[in-house]
């Protein structure tokens, strides 16, 4: 029988010891989130935006039951439809069983997510310097 050398092996628990303490543990390979299932139950508030109008205080404190607001739209125009603050869809006014509702004809685009966030962050900074 010829020489073997003697192999010594470290144990697995040894080596995850000897591991740098300030190496960043591995994250597990991108897949579904186990929590996804938990979060598409989550409700969230929607907001549909018609349309927009500046009035003066003077004009807002006289608004009363029957007051009609002007908006700077028309009944035709697309309308937005936010969810926590962005922008996800457009769409358009219907009515449905004497019910307003909104058709979607346009879901939002992720970069145009941030390009608005750009643009609102280059406002604020704009307004911190004026300052």
């Amino acid at each position: 029988m010829p020489d073997q050398e003697p192999t010594t092996q470290t144990p697995a628990s040894s080596i995850e010891e000897q591991a740098d303490p300030n190496a960043v543990p591995a994250r597990p390979a991108p897949g579904p989130s186990q929590a996804a299932p938990l979060l598409m139950g989550v409700k969230l508030p929607i907001r549909v935006l018609l349309g927009r109008t500046q009035l003066c205080l003077r004009d807002i404190a006289q608004l009363g039951n029957g007051a009609v607001v002007e908006l700077d739209c028309s009944p035709d125009d697309p309308v937005e439809i936010i969810v926590n603050g962005r922008v996800i869809a457009h769409g358009e006014v219907v009515v449905v069983s004497g019910n307003y509702g909104v058709r979607i004809t346009k879901i939002g685009a992720r970069q145009a997510d941030q390009q608005t966030e750009i643009e609102a962050s280059d406002l604020f900074s704009l307004s911190q310097k004026l300052r």
